[in-house]
């Protein structure tokens, strides 16, 4: 017997078919759909450009209180790009298979990262303003480009405009991490992104000499203690991490060599060599002293250092009860019987531009028992999870909104 498709199911797969991978987003049929989404609810819509060519899409639901601080819903709307020989269906036909015990897996890119969120928020909303009900607060659903790509032209652009401003925003909620078993985290902090390029100098000659003062010289001290601190942060992990899940990677700082460049042909010593490391800094250690230690090493060893994002900052939400949206965000959730753990997200999502605004946020995904495949091939969620998502936002934002 065919298990018919509940319409939020075919709406969510709609959203999925929708290409926005990497390096060529379709953001405008992306935002054609989301607006449709927004009128059909009955919500408010408007699409504003801080970057030419990546719209944001911005859904009002109109509080009783509207001067009040608003509740913010945020989704990033691009996914990454995907080696299609590696799965088995079609990243973006949103393929419905059943499982064998009378649920489905629901197969496309931006199934796990993060389109199920935004598909939560709106389906929630459309529960919400079906039913009549009037909230204290102006609840705004912000959907963004370009977050996987580090945000530049996305939120780090919008939260500069007016139209932000305009938001008044009390609280955000972002894109989580999906739970591997029963239990669910939410985020309250990020590693800082300090991706760094050391570049040095050097005596050139025939590689058949043994010149001195050479690049690579210069370079190898630095490469050989990154590596070094690099091994002392994995044994940190590896004591807190002992259930296998990696979800207490936070709290450390990942250091991993991504890129090297130099030379021109074997038999010639090159005059300048680059190294370049992706770093992610725990707020568990003081930022600008570890970027004082990085200038320091280069400093020492007679090469350049440049940070790719020296503007990134630290951004931390307290998790602080005494504060009524967070009181109410955990309220609700206890009341479902779930108390998710607080962890620092291992990368970089657009809530850190969000925090730099003075706006606490968190980043929760309700969904559970998923084997977690963000980035990676065969990315799927469970129908009864993402189901089971809507009536967990739909607590949530009723809740957060009447704060």
């Amino acid at each position: 017997m065919t298990v018919p498709q509940p319409q939020s199911v075919d709406r969510f797969r709609q959203f999925l078919r929708i290409n926005t991978m990497h390096p060529t987003p379709d953001y405008y049929a992306c935002a054609e759909f989301l607006v449709q989404q927004g009128k059909e609810i009955g919500l408010e819509t408007k699409t504003v450009e801080p970057v030419k060519g990546k719209p944001v899409v911005i859904l009002k639901l109109e509080g009783s209180e509207p001067n009040e601080k608003s509740l913010l819903l945020s989704c990033h709307t691009d996914v990454v790009p995907v080696f299609a020989e590696y799965w088995t269906h079609d990243p973006f036909s949103a393929d419905r298979v059943e499982t064998g015990n009378g649920d489905f897996r629901i197969y496309a890119r931006g199934s796990q990262d993060m389109k199920v969120t935004g598909s939560l928020y709106l389906e929630a909303l459309r529960l919400i303003k079906s039913s009549g009900k009037k909230l204290r607060r102006n609840i705004f659903v912000v959907f963004a480009p370009d977050e996987e790509i580090g945000g530049t032209d996305g939120v780090k652009a919008f939260v500069e405009t007016e139209d932000f401003r305009q938001l008044n925003a009390g609280f955000d909620l972002d894109e989580g991490l999906l739970g591997a078993d029963h239990r669910n985290t939410f985020l309250y902090a990020e590693r800082t992104i300090s991706q760094v390029i050391f570049t040095a100098n050097g005596n050139t000659g025939h590689g058949s000499q043994f010149i001195e003062g050479t690049a690579i010289e210069k370079l190898l001290p630095v490469i050989n203690e990154l590596m070094k601190l690099r091994d002392q942060e994995k044994a940190k992990l590896d004591a807190l991490d002992d259930d296998g899940t990696n979800i207490k990677s936070g709290e450390v700082t990942s250091i991993n060599l991504t890129h090297l460049e130099g030379g021109k042909q074997p038999n010639v010593v090159p005059a300048t060599y680059s190294v370049t490391f992706d770093i992610r800094v725990t707020p568990n250690v003081d930022l600008e002293e570890f970027r004082s230690y990085l200038k320091n090493l280069a400093d020492k060893n007679g090469v350049e250092m440049r940070l790719i994002q020296p503007d990134e900052g630290r951004t931390i939400t307290k998790v602080d009860r005494s504060n009524p949206f967070i009181d109410t965000f955990l309220s609700v959730l206890e009341k479902r019987g779930v108390v998710p753990e607080p962890i620092i997200c291992p990368g970089g999502t657009d809530a850190r531009f969000i925090r730099l605004k003075g706006v606490p946020a968190f980043g929760f995904n309700p969904l559970r028992h998923h084997k977690i495949l963000a980035h990676d091939h065969d990315e799927y969620v469970l129908e009864s999870e993402y189901l089971y998502g809507i009536g967990v936002y739909q607590d949530l934002i009723e809740g957060l909104a009447n704060v």
